[in-house]
């Protein structure tokens, strides 16, 4: 057996085993146990009829108890799954009993287990490791692999005024997105998949049920899979055949589908005019990952790099160059960063290495950094070193100017976009996002090159549309159809 990057993978809560953990936090209700039962039998995998989802991943061993009746009660439904093509994956939450567990697992027809940790003993099944995404250790890392404690998607909500947007600084509405994380994923391991693990907010309810096309959406438009999770009372309300929370399904699997017909689209390479370089762990870990958060928040297009990578390959098309972390770079690194400000490159970093004698200005009064100008570029460094990540990455957004713009959005309120590029067949891809309950109108991309149109995907519509790009020096501007949860445009070179 191995694993199979083709899965789409959903967490399927049910039995004996998740009760007794429900049970342990709170009084859980009547309902909530039909619910468990109901998910335990071969009849709830109509659900999935239609849908791309080929992978579930249930409980299986947490040295409790109840594991036994758990793996007796999972059969009648591991044995449906398989006949309709489903695969399993098998969460054990114990260590010691990590092999016993597998082996059970095997004989069950499971394919893969879910571990938190490295086994202390081989096991009979592909294992997939899970961990926060704060404590990555990528040498360490399987095929496929997930990530925990991870956000929500979309407009942060204030807990205290029901459904008031959270707003930052400047009034925009503040947005929750894993988009970093992905990005960052991608760049720690290149040519494995990243499933995200995390689960609905508390708030949804039957009546306002949460966003799942955009938890979709976040995770496969920047190259990661969502580990899909449905809150209590939608799968107890699916199962009774709710027409709103069906339609809800629909429209999820809908999403789905969209993302798989476009597979292809995670093999382009992502497009930034800013490299983001640090070794994003240990010490470097808050600010290095907060402020690729923020950046994002704030409309920045950048590319991850591991710090070891860095300035090993060429620099075509990136403006700046970030480099957070304290730790000096190598000779070669400083080398060839040089390299780069003296050909119009800005770097960006804590202290200054450039060549001695190089006298500092001011840029601006409002910008707390020290520039160097050295031939065609400059190097900025803060007065003060990076303190807090908020400020570093207005001031980067700042630095780094909107003049070198890949793509921008106009009438952007909740949305964000994505730009990555078909190597092989010149292909430009803007992926846009709407975080937003509410459809975005009126959203305008401009992109930095002359395009006389674009073909526009969305999942709404199974054929794509032409749109005439409209003329915008030095660039194009496409006026965008309505918004829903998220579409693409895709741009000949």
């Amino acid at each position: 057996m191995t694993l199979d990057p083709q899965w789409v993978p959903m967490k399927w809560p049910c039995g004996p085993l998740e009760w007794a953990r429900r049970s342990k936090s709170k009084s859980p209700e009547t309902e909530l146990k039909e619910t468990l039962d109901a998910w335990a039998q071969p009849a709830a995998l109509d659900l999935l009829k239609g849908t791309p989802i080929n992978c579930l991943v249930v409980d299986w061993a947490e040295g409790a108890p109840e594991d036994v009746a758990q793996q007796t009660a999972l059969k009648p439904l591991l044995d449906a799954g398989r006949r309709m093509g489903i695969s399993f994956v098998g969460k054990v939450a114990t260590k010691e009993g990590a092999a016993a567990a597998a082996a059970s697992a095997r004989a069950a027809g499971i394919s893969a287990v879910l571990l938190a940790g490295l086994p202390r003993q081989s096991l009979e099944l592909p294992a997939i490791l899970q961990s926060p995404r704060g404590n990555l250790a990528p040498d360490s890392l399987t095929p496929i692999y997930s990530a925990s404690n991870n956000d929500w998607p979309g407009v942060r909500l204030d807990s205290m005024k029901g459904d008031t947007a959270v707003a930052g600084p400047t009034g925009v509405p503040w947005v929750n997105s894993n988009a970093w994380f992905s990005l960052l994923s991608a760049e720690l391991a290149p040519g494995k998949t990243a499933w995200l693990d995390f689960d609905p907010p508390e708030q949804s309810s039957l009546a306002y049920p949460v966003d799942y096309p955009l938890a979709v959406a976040d995770s496969e438009v920047y190259g990661t899979v969502w580990m899909i999770s449905l809150d209590d009372k939608f799968r107890s309300a699916l199962l009774k055949g709710d027409p709103k929370i069906r339609e809800v399904w629909s429209k999820t699997s809908e999403t789905l589908a969209f993302f798989e017909d476009h597979r292809k689209w995670k093999r382009y390479k992502s497009q930034g005019i800013l490299a983001v370089v640090s070794d994003f762990f240990g010490n470097n870990a808050f600010l290095s990952q907060e402020t690729l958060n923020l950046l994002n928040r704030h409309h920045v297009q950048f590319q991850v790099i591991e710090r070891s990578k860095a300035l090993s390959g060429p620099v075509n098309g990136l403006q700046a160059l970030l480099w957070l972390d304290k730790d000096a770079p190598s000779a070669d690194q400083v080398t060839k960063s040089i390299a780069f400000v003296r050909q119009g490159g800005l770097l960006i970093a804590p202290t200054y290495w450039g060549p001695a004698g190089v006298k500092a200005t001011k840029r601006h009064p409002s910008i707390a950094y020290k520039m160097y100008n050295l031939e065609k570029g400059q190097i900025a460094v803060p007065e003060e070193g990076f303190q807090d990540p908020y400020q570093v990455a207005a001031d980067i957004h700042l630095l780094v100017s909107r003049r070198n713009d890949l793509v921008r959005l106009y009438n952007p309120a909740t949305t964000n976009c994505h730009c990555s590029v078909d190597p092989v067949h010149k292909k430009r891809l803007v992926q846009i996002l709407n975080y937003s309950m509410q459809p975005a109108t009126f959203v305008t991309v401009w992109i930095n090159t002359q395009a006389r149109a674009a073909r526009f995907w969305s999942s709404e519509a199974g054929d794509p549309l032409s749109i005439k790009g409209v003329p915008a020096t030095p660039g194009t501007d496409f006026r965008l159809p309505t918004i829903s949860v998220n579409c693409a445009l895709e741009i000949e070179a």
